[in-house]
């Protein structure tokens, strides 16, 4: 009974005390590594200068509210930016379905914004939008479902964004899953993919934007310190 006793008083002793200091020492051993995110899309340089990023131009919009919108907006945020349209039968539900989870990570985070543009305004009506971004509960603030002119949308995409590079004969687009990253200077920081053939690379696809949407956050707080 005496040894019994013992070990349970060993076995408490390391619970409280052993384990917590264990852990306490390998969390101060561990660093979270700041990767810096490249700028994508560097314009030609001028002679005797370097290139320098691209800045995604400014385009009209409108919300599913119907009210104007444009890239002031969303100043001082970064913006997720990705291309839909409504009657998108597997592509797009499932890239926004994906962002939307990234959307609720962030939803305490005012900097972080999601812009999701329909390529098909014509049939992508306000009430279509809003209706979409119901089945989404996608709140206006964080997330915004947007439409506007077709030829500017299509300009826009293919030039600044580089969401899609192709048009077929009828003058439909061919897009992709992916979504770009733009910092708060309006600067392209990363294009990652959304979809996964798995739940496993779903879930990798996922962690990539946490990972991209943390690395900016980190670049943004370190500017500040540094000012300080």
């Amino acid at each position: 009974m005496t040894t019994k006793y013992s070990n349970k008083k060993v076995a408490a002793f390391a619970a409280l005390v052993v384990l917590p200091a264990l852990g306490i020492f390998f969390f101060a051993r561990l660093n979270w590594v700041h990767k810096k995110l490249p700028y994508y899309f560097m314009e030609a340089p001028l002679e005797g200068k370097d290139s320098i990023p691209q800045t995604v131009s400014d385009i009209v919009l409108y919300n599913q509210h119907g009210q104007q919108i444009g890239l002031d907006d969303f100043d001082s945020c970064i913006v997720l930016v990705n291309i839909f349209f409504a009657s998108c039968p597997e592509v797009c539900p499932e890239m926004n379905k994906q962002l939307q989870t990234v959307a609720e990570k962030y939803g305490n985070l005012p900097q972080i914004r999601f812009l999701t543009v329909t390529i098909d305004p014509e049939r992508d009506s306000i009430p279509v939008l809003k209706a979409y971004a119901d089945r989404f509960n996608a709140d206006l603030y964080k997330r915004t479902f947007a439409t506007g002119s077709k030829r500017e949308i299509y300009d826009w995409a293919i030039h600044d964004l580089h969401l899609a590079t192709e048009q077929t004969p009828d003058d439909d687009f061919i897009h992709d899953d992916k979504v770009v990253i733009m910092d708060k200077e309006r600067h392209i920081r990363a294009v990652l993919p959304t979809r996964g053939e798995t739940n496993t690379e779903r879930m990798n696809h996922i962690k990539r934007i946490f990972d991209d949407i943390d690395n900016l956050l980190y670049e943004y707080r370190k500017q500040n310190m540094d000012q300080r």
